[in-house]
């Protein structure tokens, strides 16, 4: 039979954010319809037994004692224990302007919504210092709840970067995907991403988005080919994968600051 014990309910957070409840939950079946839409940021932290996680992302994870389970609000999402069985987790419900921008700032990240957080003992201690007790209203105790939650998802964050060098490795291929694609969905395209994934994946490892880079890099080639006066504007255009001669101009113009013709008589005084 489940049961439930709660830590936290909290009526009010934070204007930055917090905790709005903190449970405990034994013999837990998870996620009871085939799929559900939340309002809010849970963390999900699973102390026994074993299941799955799925998302509209396409993401599908195996779950196990010792993961850990992020949902953002307004996706949709499963998880559960497997087919028959039951599981002990301990969850937690956040909201607020500031987890908001943790979202929107690509902090989360989508492709890796389990994570292995080992040895349990070590994190569960963490998440419940990080609940602590009821804020009763007091301005203070949610302040410093908002900044416990922060840093609890900083260091859950934190321990699912492990694998640097395939970080660095895929970052790689999308740069060359970039390049060689005519816009950024194509390149999502060719790693087999959505383009939300990709851009924001692509942001969190180079620090700009992938449209930036790419105008960046073809404004580079840009400048480099403005130096051959025996190219028009109109080829320039055409090896750059620009509809027309205006639309490159355009963009070169509020990029480098002054157009090509401009640029191309610099170059050559």
């Amino acid at each position: 039979m489940e049961e439930s014990r709660f830590f936290v309910r909290n009526v009010t957070v934070s204007p930055l954010g917090g905790i709005r409840i903190a449970c405990f939950v034994k013999n837990g079946a998870g996620v009871l319809t085939p799929k559900r839409i939340l309002p809010h940021f849970t963390l999900v932290y699973v102390l026994q037994g074993t299941g799955s996680y799925s998302d509209e992302n396409g993401a599908a994870f195996d779950v196990k004692a010792g993961d850990a389970i992020i949902v953002l609000p307004g996706l949709e999402h499963w998880y559960g224990p497997s087919n028959g069985k039951v599981w002990d987790e301990l969850y937690l419900v956040f909201e607020g302007p500031v987890f908001d921008l943790w979202r929107d700032e690509g902090c989360f990240d989508l492709e890796k919504p389990v994570i292995s957080l080992t040895p349990s003992d070590y994190w569960l201690d963490k998440i419940k210092r990080a609940i602590g007790e009821n804020n009763e209203g007091d301005h203070v105790k949610m302040t410093a709840e908002a900044v416990r939650m922060q840093q609890l998802l900083m260091d859950i964050q934190n321990a699912a970067r492990t694998d640097i060098e395939a970080d660095i490795e895929w970052l790689q291929t999308a740069k060359t995907c970039l390049k060689s694609n005519p816009d950024v969905k194509s390149a999502a395209s060719e790693m087999a991403m959505s383009y939300e994934l990709f851009r924001k994946k692509f942001r969190k490892l180079s620090g700009q988005s992938p449209g930036k880079y790419r105008s960046g890099y073809l404004m580079e080639q840009a400048c480099d080919l403005l130096a051959d006066r025996s190219l028009t504007l109109r080829q320039i255009a055409d090896k750059l994968d620009y509809c027309d001669e205006y639309h490159f101009s355009k963009r070169f113009s509020k990029v480098i600051g002054w157009s090509p013709r401009e640029y191309r008589m610099r170059l050559h005084k």
